[in-house]
């Protein structure tokens, strides 16, 4: 099927022309014509970077009444970033007839946002849950000419905590609206949501892909924790052309690499959650210019970016969770094109390569870095490659400055010339490869030790804190007391997921065996107790990560040591934390809480 077969206005024909598409794809062939045919309720259950967004603009495009200067449609999703796509997405399709489209979410101008409101007088608002409940309470936004709410990616909503939003949103809206819903899953609370508000709603259902090396082909290396960066560096001098989004499990991590990055002379940006919107629109815009040909991200930050033409995804170590890496690496391959996914993991990650395998049902291929000599080949033929450029560019105009060059060498011979200019090439470019050495690892199986299974030290163990948020602690807290406990640095820790009764963290195996032999350390008036979070494979010892119950409810205080409480020496307890429901701050933003932090949408 082609676009033009589908009953759409000419001026969206036009615009879909002039993007270069011609043929929609699976979720757009089958929602399309059903929305188009009716007012009705409506469900599209299909993956991101499936075309869902085209899905639900297209037809939303046919239903806007033009003259109509109110809000005729709601649209909500998860992050800011989603919401500025959906914004684009909008502007694209109807750059030949005009609909007026304004975006709200957290972490910009409050008045900024309201002065475009009142300006723009936008037919669709596309926004975040909390900004637009902030908005519809303030009443900035009037919503009695609503017709149609648009719920993109309802299960990341769920996810990040948003649903509660979403229902109030929806209950505020009293006229006679049409809901349409996309979602990737459906678990019981959006179904519960579609028998609460939906009536009788039409779906349309892509069958969920399975990644495979046609479209991306899945890679991976292995080194030891230390030279992963030393790796990815090795990566992107051999191909000289990479256009990567790089995944980092921490916000720290980020950071970390990304000016490592940038040190080094590649062209490299960070994403993470902690940045302001202008940052992160900064960001995003040097990135898809290829201003910055490396995008350095966690995965919250990352929810929502639709960039084209990546030639890899780069997994600095693998995510805590397989759908994770599935979301991950479904960012490259897209639209007929190929991209490459490639992990950097070290020896302790191996057993999560093979389920991720099975999960994908695609091969993920062990590679080998290039060889030095090889890397050197490529930069070698680089710098000379530029040299030519230069001098073909070069306008023989006499000045005072070239003169003056010229007249320093004129005595210097053609060979002496030459080892000059290859002494500057060496120091740019070939000097770090000097006495650089092979990093591969072979594959490694856990040792054992006297029927106990070692901690890993090359890489990141799991470990289990029998402390969490209804105890009162804080992710900030948990890290402030590693680190001064144990003398390691944020950059040593990986992913935190902090619960109600307890808490799982990664943290470098060489940092975990104190941890696991701590004792008389207390949180109010419970002694800590650390173990490894995953249960040996073989052989006996060492306690499972899977506790439930049993903990009562710790003291308001901070950490102490000794018996009973003790003096208070670690001020690390804070206020006692909350469920983690939405909560105002003193912007009057709303601030969406999380497991693993806080980010303003």
């Amino acid at each position: 099927m082609l676009f033009s077969e589908l009953k759409l206005r000419p001026s969206s024909l036009q615009a879909i022309e002039k993007m270069g598409f011609k043929e929609p794809s699976e979720i757009q062939e089958k929602a399309i014509p059903v929305l188009l045919e009716g007012d009705i309720d409506f469900i599209g259950q299909a993956q991101t970077g499936t075309g869902k967004t085209a899905a639900f603009v297209l037809p939303l495009l046919e239903k806007i009444d033009r003259s109509n200067r109110n809000i005729q449609s709601l649209i909500i999703a998860p992050t800011r970033e989603l919401a500025n796509q959906i914004v684009e997405e909008i502007n694209k399709l109807s750059s030949f007839e005009k609909v007026n489209t304004v975006c709200v979410y957290g972490g910009a101008s409050v008045s900024g946002q309201i002065r475009e409101i009142r300006s723009q007088r936008p037919q669709i608002i596309v926004g975040t849950p909390g900004r637009l409940i902030d908005f519809i309470e303030r009443d900035i936004l009037r919503l009695d000419a609503v017709k149609f709410v648009i719920l993109d990616e309802a299960d990341e909503m769920l996810d990040m905590g948003f649903f509660d939003d979403v229902k109030l949103i929806l209950e505020t809206i009293k006229t006679e609206k049409k809901i349409w819903m996309f979602s990737a899953t459906m678990p019981g609370p959006i179904l519960g949501l579609v028998n609460d508000h939906f009536n009788n709603p039409a779906m349309v259902k892509v069958k969920k892909q399975t990644l495979s090396a046609e479209s991306v082909e899945q890679q991976y290396v292995l080194v030891k924790e230390y030279d992963k960066t030393e790796a990815l560096c090795r990566m992107l001098d051999n191909y000289q052309e990479m256009y990567a989004i790089i995944f980092c499990r921490t916000k720290l991590g980020v950071d970390d690499l990304s000016t490592e990055l940038n040190a080094r002379g590649y062209l490299s940006d960070s994403l993470h959650g902690d940045m302001s919107q202008d940052q992160r629109d900064s960001t995003m815009k040097r990135f898809k210019e290829k201003k910055a040909t490396l995008l350095v991200c966690t995965d919250v930050a990352a929810r929502g970016i639709d960039v084209n033409d990546l030639t890899h995804v780069v997994n600095f170590g693998l995510p805590q969770d397989n759908e994770s890496y599935v979301h991950r690496i479904g960012r490259t391959g897209r639209g007929g094109k190929k991209g490459i996914a490639l992990s950097i993991i070290d020896p302790s990650e191996m057993g999560r390569v093979r389920q991720i395998e099975r999960i994908t049902k695609a091969k993920i291929d062990r590679i080998m870095l290039p060889k030095v000599e090889e890397i050197v080949d490529v930069l070698m033929l680089k710098a000379e490659n530029n040299f030519k450029d230069l001098l073909s560019k070069f306008e023989d105009h006499s000045n005072h400055t070239f003169d003056s060059f010229k007249e320093k060498f004129k005595d210097v011979s053609s060979e002496d010339m030459t080892k000059g200019l290859y002494a500057f090439i060496f120091e740019q470019s070939l000097k770090r490869y000097k006495k650089a050495r092979e990093i591969d690892l072979a594959a490694e199986r856990p040792r054992t030790q006297g029927g106990r299974t070692e901690i890993n030290t090359n890489g990141l163990e799991r470990v289990f804190l029998n402390v969490g948020r209804m105890d009162g602690l804080t992710v900030k807290e948990l890290v402030g007391y590693l680190c001064s406990t144990f003398s390691l640095r944020a950059s040593d820790l990986g992913r935190i997921d902090l619960k109600d009764r307890f808490t799982f963290f990664e943290v470098k195996g060489i940092h975990a065996s104190p941890m696991l032999n701590l004792k008389g350390e207390y949180f109010g008036d419970r002694e800590v107790s650390f173990q490894l979070a995953e249960a040996p494979q073989s052989g006996g010892g060492g306690g499972g990560a899977r506790r439930s119950g049993g903990y009562s409810r710790g003291g308001g205080g901070g950490y102490s040591r000794g018996g009973g409480g003790g003096d208070n020496r670690r001020p690390y307890g804070g206020s006692r934390g909350g469920p983690g429901g939405p909560s105002r701050d003193g912007g009057g933003n709303r601030s969406e809480r999380s497991s693993s932090g806080n980010y303003n949408r």
